[in-house]
């Protein structure tokens, strides 16, 4: 047996840190660019990093993550987007996980934008 763990708060700090460094690479790869004109450019880099983690491409990871933490969000992008073909538990755990990474890193970002904005306005 497997001893990964998975719990909404160890969900929550990963895609927490993904975001931070989605936002920093994307920041440090264009000088002088306001963090809100590289939204798009940071949410195309969110689809990238979720889609392909580990917890999303992995059956037993997604599904721990199913089992273990508040997929509203995941659930929600399945609804949207539609059931996967030929849809099993492990691709509908897979679709789930992707969409509930998805959304909480770019809520994260979107956080990060509007405190990079916050702290300009202060200044």
């Amino acid at each position: 047996m497997s001893d990964f763990q998975m719990s909404d708060y160890i969900l929550q700090t990963e895609c927490d840190q993904l975001a931070q460094d989605i936002f920093d690479e994307i920041m440090a790869e264009n000088p002088g660019e306001e963090p809100e004109q590289l939204r798009d450019e940071m949410q195309d880099r969110t689809h990238e990093t979720a889609d392909g983690h580990e917890w999303v491409i992995y059956n037993y990871k997604a599904l721990m993550i199913c089992a273990h933490c508040n997929t509203d969000n995941g659930e929600d992008f399945l609804t949207d987007t539609g059931l996967p073909s030929e849809p099993d538990i492990y691709k509908l755990a897979c679709v789930t996980a992707y969409g509930e990474m998805r959304a909480r890193i770019e809520a994260k970002i979107s956080e990060l934008i509007d405190d990079w904005e916050s702290a300009d306005e202060a200044a």
